[in-house]
C-alpha cells in the first residue's frame, strides 16, 4: 500500500468532482505539463505526484503518536476528510482542504528533527499495528533514517503547498 497525493487547485478539484472517474490519472501525472517539471531540487514540484511509500503510516504514527485519524493538524496523511470518486482497492481518493495543509505545515515546522527522532518507537508501532511497522523495527537505526527522509520530503511538499494555498487528493493504492 502506498499513499499517494498531488496538490490541485480549485478548478482541477472542480473536474475531479465532475469525473471521479479521472482520479487514477490524476494522482498518476499523465496530465503533467512538462513546462512546470523545472523545479529547484530542494522544493518538491507541485506539478508531480508525491508519495510517502510503504511507511506512510509510520509517518503518520510518528507524528500523532495514532494510527488512525485524529483532531492533530499533522494528522494529514490519516485524516477526516472528504471522500470522492470510487473505492480503488483501499477505499475511494479524498480531498485535503488547503487550510488543513496550511495547518500541518505550520505544525510540522515547529517540531525539529531531534523531537522526531526521540518520538520514534518501532515497538509501539508494530503493538497499534501500523502497516509496515515490523519491518522498520527490523532494521533498526536504519528504519529511522529512512522514515526521516520521508518527513524531510513531506516537509517540503507542505511548505510548498501551503505558500501557494493549494489543496491535495490523495488516496492510498
Amino acid at each position: 500500500m502506498i499513499w499517494t497525493a498531488r496538490y490541485a487547485d480549485a478548478p482541477a478539484l472542480a473536474r475531479l468532482r465532475a469525473d471521479p472517474d479521472s482520479i487514477g490519472q490524476f494522482l498518476v501525472g499523465t496530465d503533467l505539463d512538462e513546462a512546470l517539471l523545472d523545479a529547484p531540487a530542494n522544493v518538491h514540484n507541485v506539478a508531480i505526484p508525491f508519495d510517502l511509500d510503504d511507511q506512510w503510516q509510520a509517518i503518520h504514527f510518528l507524528l500523532t503518536g495514532a494510527a488512525e485519524a485524529t483532531a492533530d493538524p499533522l494528522s494529514i496523511i490519516v485524516g477526516r476528510f472528504e471522500k470522492i470518486g470510487r473505492d480503488q482497492g483501499f477505499g475511494p481518493a479524498w480531498i485535503i482542504p488547503a487550510e488543513r495543509i496550511l495547518a500541518a505545515d505550520a505544525a510540522l515546522a515547529e517540531l525539529d528533527d531531534d523531537t522526531l527522532r526521540e518520538r520514534y518507537d518501532p515497538k509501539a508501532m508494530v503493538k497499534a499495528n501500523v502497516y509496515g511497522a515490523r519491518l522498520l523495527a527490523e532494521d533498526g537505526p536504519g528504519g529511522l533514517d529512512f522514515v526521516m527522509d520521508d518527513v524531510e520530503r513531506l516537509r517540503s511538499f507542505l511548505a510548498e503547498g501551503a505558500a501557494r494555498g493549494l489543496a491535495a487528493l490523495a488516496m492510498i493504492n
